[in-house]
């Protein structure tokens, strides 16, 4: 696949999974040119990100830019191994110093609430389709690849628990567990009575991959968003991801769970949710009874 195809195949994911905007996506694209002008070339098995650096510096550029000449290279190298065009991504232990990393963005969780109860009128089954997705992404905190190519034997039922799970391979083919809420089950079933038989995937569409695109399902989200009074500039299923973790923090949940949930390698990925959820962590600490206890045992 030519180089050019597939720098657009990644502004496509930017802009539909991330919602970047048109200046952030050309600026990511400029690098990564750059990066491939330098003499780097991508089907070499030993890429040296390092020295790459050392040229960007001779070359007096500025620190800030040099971070995101790397962030830009890092998400780069990441969406060609989900996509399996290189076997080793060799930004993966990449360490950027000074990275001053944006909170993500986030909804409440009325706005949340609004999505998934939009469709409850409604009977036909494109909207039964995006209902039971945005339920198993808000309800499981998937990535947007993990969810539309979700196969039907990705959904097992456990007798231990009585409820379904959810078993997604996730980046660098990590195997992990999702549990399902009784509202996404119920919601699930009543959808895969309406699926095609003869599909291996829970969201088959006409698609060349046989289900529907990251593109098309966030097209989708930002189409209900304006229907229920959300901005489509606010929203994007990587949004409903952080959601997801955010809102669970907030009503208690610990940050290792978290990390299990999100298919995350490294905790220090999810704590950046602790910015986002202070208040409402400290509203749970402060009416936790045992620690009331032990603060009047302290004092």
């Amino acid at each position: 696949m030519q180089i050019e195809t597939l720098i657009e195949r990644f502004e496509e994911m930017l802009a539909a999974d991330r919602n970047l905007s048109l200046n952030t996506i050309n600026s990511y694209r400029n690098d990564i040119l750059k990066f491939l002008n330098s003499g780097c070339k991508l089907d070499s098995e030993s890429i040296d990100i390092e020295k790459y650096v050392e040229y960007l510096r001779k070359s007096c550029i500025k620190q800030s830019s040099i971070m995101r000449n790397l962030s830009a290279l890092r998400q780069f190298f990441a969406f060609l191994y989900d996509e399996k065009i290189i076997k080793i991504n060799p930004t993966l232990n990449l360490k950027l110093k000074n990275q001053n990393k944006p909170l993500p963005k986030i909804l409440s969780e009325a706005e949340i609430k609004s999505l998934l109860f939009y469709f409850d009128s409604k009977t036909n089954r494109n909207s039964l389709r995006l209902k039971t997705m945005l339920h198993i992404l808000y309800g499981g905190g998937l990535r947007v690849s993990e969810l539309v190519s979700l196969k039907k034997n990705n959904l097992v039922y456990d007798i231990e628990t009585n409820r379904y799970m959810l078993i997604i391979n996730g980046k660098g083919e990590k195997e992990r567990i999702v549990p399902l809420n009784e509202l996404a089950i119920e919601v699930l079933s009543e959808y895969i009575k309406s699926i095609d038989k003869n599909s291996d995937f829970l969201f088959p569409s006409s698609a060349k991959e046989g289900y529907i695109t990251r593109q098309g399902f966030a097209k989708l989200l930002k189409k209900t968003a304006i229907e229920v009074g959300i901005l489509p500039s606010k929203i994007s299923p990587h949004v409903v991801r952080h959601a997801f973790a955010t809102h669970l923090l907030a009503h208690g949940a610990d940050l290792l769970t978290i990390q299990k949930l999100l298919g995350h390698k490294d905790i220090s990925t999810t704590q950046i949710y602790t910015h986002v959820s202070n208040k409402k962590i400290k509203e749970i600490v402060e009416n936790n009874p045992n620690i009331a206890k032990l603060k009047r045992a302290l004092i």
